[in-house]
């Protein structure tokens, strides 16, 4: 068969029963993002080994598959930026980063201590700690968003808290990646070119090395949110302007989307961080456009109709269980402290940062699943000789069990009361007349024809003509086009 034939019979299989299986789920109150996880286990290599079937030998059309979840996830993070609340984001700001350095420190010494004890090599049991350090932000921001809780201050916490644990990760791998001498890093990017260099001609950089690539990553880093934030600040609603005047259907979308993917690779390239986070850079810049609605609108279309879905599926079927045979005192060690040093570490530093217990644990709850990150380390290892196969497979074992673990956690939190929960709710008269009138308006826009949407707005039908924030237009949007599940 074709690869285009093997890669299309795989989507039509994968997204029905993916769809079905979340629709499932939610009926019986279980977070819907548990149902497409699960498709992929039972579909993975530990039971139906679907990928590695006759009907697609070759490989083309899985790896085909892989490059589209992956595109899944940067989609995912775009749509979580655009429904970031930016006021709550910036007054949580310096308890998003306590959160995420107790949220490294705490999962990195306990998983370094806890596999040493356990019998592997200190160089080996920092790796596994170094791939605890990271959360994965696209699972908690998909949960948050199944659960309609995006706009509460411990959703906006948990974002900015995993988003800058994204880049203290890098540089836990950083420094392992320097401290051994097999590993040599990946030389895509400007930060392992630029230190390379400097090595090379300064007697200074080639004695400590691994001083030159924390600082030179550190300036990457900066470089890539100043000029990014800037850049998308200053010229991204001119841009959209622009793009509407175009006659071609769905041009800004489409236009959008190659922005998305090219902020995606700035961020691995330019930034060393990963892809993720450009994505929802960008998207955390037009949570504050004023064409917010109508790029959300598109984008929950191909975002939760094809790509997200996939992304989620993927992980599921990158499982292998087969490998942890005479492994599993280290497998459930390993979560254990995959889950207590989130839960605990976040938890506490919400705690101490002034947040009640109800939402400390909430927030601990929404740190605790791994992904992407946790899967980088785990493949440098594996590719260095750090990592055998039984560590390979408890890894990808605490990755995905971690991800099932964090929409049922998450859920459980947010179904306890917290004495805050009230705040800010419309519990007068007047003020739910208000909410009903800000819902109905945008309710009755986005029931317009599509051509209609997609002109530029006028004086009367801007978002700010019609006497309503453009972050309540946004989520009446999203109420009215609804999730998929």
């Amino acid at each position: 068969m074709q690869p285009a034939l093997q890669l299309a019979l795989l989507i039509a299989i994968l997204l029905p029963a993916a769809k079905f299986a979340a629709s499932l789920c939610s009926r019986f109150g279980i977070p819907a993002i548990l149902g497409e996880l699960l498709v992929g286990v039972g579909l993975g290599p530990g039971a139906l080994n679907l990928l590695h079937l006759r009907l697609f030998e070759g490989g083309q059309a899985t790896g085909a598959l892989l490059l589209l979840a992956q595109i899944g996830g940067f989609v995912l993070m775009f749509i979580a930026g655009v429904e970031t609340d930016i006021d709550r984001m910036r007054e949580a700001g310096m308890t998003a980063f306590l959160v995420a350095l107790s949220g490294v420190i705490w999962p990195f010494f306990l998983g370094a201590g806890a596999a040493h004890l356990l019998g592997l090599s200190w160089t080996t049991a920092c790796f596994l700690g170094g791939a605890l350090t990271a959360t994965s932000v696209s699972i908690s921001a998909r949960t948050l968003m199944d659960a309609q809780k995006m706009t509460t201050s411990e959703a906006t916490v948990i974002l900015g808290a995993a988003v800058i644990d994204d880049v203290m990760g890098l540089f836990v791998l950083a420094f392992l990646a320097a401290t051994t001498t097999t590993a040599k890093g990946a030389t895509f990017g400007l930060a392992p070119m630029a230190s390379a260099w400097l090595q090379q001609r300064i007697a200074l950089a080639a004695i400590h090395p691994l001083l030159v690539q924390m600082l030179v990553i550190a300036l990457c880093v900066l470089v890539f949110f100043v000029v990014g934030y800037g850049a998308a600040q200053r010229w991204l609603d001119p841009l959209i302007l622009q793009l509407r005047k175009l006659s071609a259907n769905e041009a800004v979308p489409s236009c959008v989307l190659a922005l998305v993917l090219m902020y995606a690779i700035s961020a691995e390239w330019l930034g060393t961080v990963a892809g993720i986070t450009g994505a929802y850079l960008l998207g955390y810049v037009f949570a504050g456009s004023e064409y917010k609605p109508y790029v959300e609108r598109s984008f929950y279309a191909i975002g939760h109709g094809l790509l997200i879905p996939l992304f989620f599926v993927s992980i599921g079927l990158s499982s292998d269980y087969r490998a942890l045979a005479g492994h599993w005192t280290l497998m459930f060690a390993v979560l254990f402290v995959a889950v207590v040093g989130k839960l605990v570490g976040c938890g506490l530093a919400a705690l101490a940062s002034g947040m009640d217990w109800v939402r400390s644990l909430r927030i601990g709850c929404g740190m605790m699943s791994r992904g992407e990150v946790g899967l980088i380390v785990t493949a440098m290892g594996a590719s260095t000789g750090i990592f055998r196969r039984p560590e390979v497979a408890v890894m990808v074992a605490v990755v995905l069990l971690t991800t099932l673990l964090t929409p049922l956690a998450l859920r459980a939190a947010f179904s306890l009361k917290s004495d805050e929960d009230l705040e800010g709710t419309p519990n007068a008269p007047e003020e739910r007349m208000a909410a009903a009138t800000e819902f109905e308006m945008p309710l009755a826009a986005a029931a317009e024809p599509d051509h209609v949407l997609d002109e530029p707005p006028t004086e009367a039908s801007g978002p700010v003509e019609l006497g309503c924030g453009t972050d309540v237009l946004a989520f009446s949007g999203t109420k009215v086009l609804g999730s998929p599940e």
